[in-house]
């Protein structure tokens, strides 16, 4: 028998999620009430999925169906090939899914790319002097002051055209991931960071955006020149020479040290080990003060104390705004269903809280109407 080619890459398809779940064949094929010789055709592309078996294959592997039967969208190709073989799964199976609902929603109009001024805007340097420069160009590109803390990260990047998102990945995941789909980039990072870093690898992965670079797959610990250079443009952008260095004068004359450094973390939403090394970079404090501090990271209790609280951002899972606000367009205008929405939205509401879909004028019905009877 001639084996088709789409049914390889079927096979091939249903062989990953299972891997993904934990399974073996014995075990899907029992769960499927079939032998685990149909399995082992099946992934090989040697048998044809019927469609109540796509049904049970996409609910006991938590995938939507049309994964298993569409081909993956030319971006995720492309990404594919630039990563190489061997990309983390977890992370790129949340690449893959959030691509499928970004084109859906492109298609539909209902999203749309910003001007292309925001991509390839900064250049990254090889210096901290160069990565200083960018992260003020930066800031000067989405309109933020160049002294004051960045909060809600998420929402400021969309402006220069960055959907966010995070969801909780584990300790084996990368820390964020990159990817510029039709012109509209998407930014995923690993909820289960700690606060701090969860800020700075979105941070970076605008760096990424910014840069002009089409993929990335961004792990904490990175060798190479341009990947330090992001991350130096992330925490400058974070945590600014000029607004650092006078709101530390103000602190150092109104109380110690260690409350100092504790609170313009905590103010500039950056990790205790990223704000010393900054403070040590801009010689806000000596050697002896950075030892001493970096000795023992600060408690709960130790910002409480403080009068100052470590904010959440980007807990998981967190869905972009702009993301959201498109899916609802969409079905609003009849472009998608209110069950996709809801796929879409990741469950945030439910549909009875869908708004009602927009009325149709009378004259759009009587031109469709016309049409099917031609």
């Amino acid at each position: 028998m001639e084996i088709e080619p789409e049914w390889v890459e079927i096979g091939q398809r249903i062989a990953t999620a299972r891997v993904a779940k934990q399974l073996t064949q014995q075990q899907l094929a029992d769960a499927l009430e079939l032998d685990r010789t149909a399995v082992t055709k099946l992934e090989a592309g040697r048998r044809q999925l019927r469609a109540m078996e796509l049904v049970r294959l996409a609910d006991l592997l938590s995938r939507p169906m049309d994964w298993f039967i569409l081909p993956p969208h030319p971006a995720i190709v492309s990404r594919r090939a630039s990563l190489g073989d061997g990309v983390e799964d977890k992370i790129e199976r949340v690449i893959e899914d959030l691509t499928r609902d970004l084109s859906v929603l492109i298609d539909a109009k209902a999203l749309k790319p910003k001007n292309d001024e925001y991509l390839r805007a900064i250049k990254p340097g090889e210096s901290d002097w160069a990565a200083e420069a960018a992260a003020a160009d930066a800031r000067s590109l989405i309109s933020l002051d160049p002294y004051e803390p960045v909060h809600e990260l998420a929402e400021v990047v969309e402006r220069a055209g960055l959907l966010a998102f995070s969801f909780p990945l584990g300790d084996s995941a990368a820390d964020g991931a990159y990817s510029l789909i039709e012109g509209v980039g998407m930014a995923v990072v690993n909820g289960d960071l700690p606060a701090g870093r969860r800020r700075s690898t979105l941070a970076h992965e605008l760096g990424h955006h910014l840069f002009g670079d089409a993929h990335s797959l961004d792990w904490s610990a990175s060798t190479s020149t341009t990947e330090q250079a992001i991350d130096s443009f992330a925490v400058n952008l974070l945590f600014p020479r000029p607004g650092v260095a006078r709101r530390w004068k103000t602190l150092r004359e109104e109380g110690g040290l260690r409350r100092s450094a504790i609170i313009i973390s905590a103010e500039y939403r950056v990790s205790w080990t990223a704000a010393l090394r900054q403070l040590r970079r801009f010689e806000l404090i000596s050697g002896d003060e950075y030892k001493t501090l970096d000795s023992r990271s600060p408690t709960k209790a130790d910002y409480l104390e403080c009068n100052v609280r470590v904010v959440e951002e980007l807990a998981p899972t967190y869905i972009a705004t702009g993301l959201s606000a498109a899916a609802i367009r969409a079905y609003r205008t009849y472009d998608i269903s209110a069950s996709r929405a809801i796929e879409i939205l990741r469950d945030q509401v439910t549909v009875e809280e869908l708004p009602p879909p927009n009325e149709i004028p009378l004259e759009a019905l009587r031109a469709e109407l016309r049409g099917e009877l031609e």
